[in-house]
């Protein structure tokens, strides 16, 4: 999915409960079609005698739209900034920007909340970059379950292999199709790294199928 400022504010709020106890001030969200990263934490420093920093202020998160990530690794780019965001706030010195202090609190987020924040994006997730006139390539599975019923799944590049074969024995399923598709109607689905299905009618998949392979 691309990210939007409701998925990032809502992200935000809720694990600033979750993971901070609420500690985090609300603080302005920025997108920007940036290719060069995924998130950052800007601020002004505001300095004394001689330029020496006093404090920090106007703290704004940055989120690129450059990039097509599944819906947890949107997550974890925003916990990632989180992590930032605090150390800042509460002026802890570490011992570098992803030093013994961020790798701490990286460490016990992922641990408690099953999260998979990492020092650096993924690069099979980076590759996924959003360049404008090329067009963006969904890998959308179709399940079609032995009471009928039909249901779409849009999955990770990386993760192609593994919903197929989970797909594929799961006995309440009675076929599995996938599809490579350019059409914009399937950038409303999370990128899956995980068995999610999503209702879906046959009239949509025939009519959003058309140009597929």
């Amino acid at each position: 999915m691309i990210a939007t400022l409701p998925f990032i504010q809502e992200t935000f709020d809720r694990f600033n409960a979750l993971c901070f106890e609420g500690c985090l001030p609300p603080i302005p969200i920025v997108l920007t079609r940036a290719g060069s990263f995924l998130g950052k934490v800007e601020f002004k420093a505001k300095r004394g005698l001689f330029g020496l920093m006093t404090s920090k202020q106007d703290f704004r998160m940055k989120i690129s739209t450059g990039f097509d990530l599944s819906e947890e690794d949107l997550e974890d780019v925003v916990l990632h900034e989180m992590i930032h965001y605090y150390i800042l706030l509460n002026n802890i010195r570490d011992t570098s920007a992803h030093g013994r202090t961020f790798r701490n609190i990286m460490a016990r987020i992922n641990a408690d909340y099953g999260r998979h924040i990492t020092i650096r994006h993924k690069a099979d997730d980076v590759q996924r970059i959003v360049r404008p006139g090329l067009p963006v390539k969904y890998n959308v599975c179709v399940t079609t379950f032995r009471d009928g019923r039909r249901f779409v799944t849009v999955a990770a590049n990386t993760r192609v292999s593994a919903l197929d074969r989970f797909f594929s024995r799961c006995r309440d399923i009675e076929d599995v199709r996938w599809y490579e598709t350019s059409d914009p109607f399937f950038s409303r689905f999370p990128r899956a790294r995980t068995p999610k299905v999503y209702g879906i009618t046959q009239e949509e998949l025939e009519r959003h199928l058309t140009d597929s392979h």
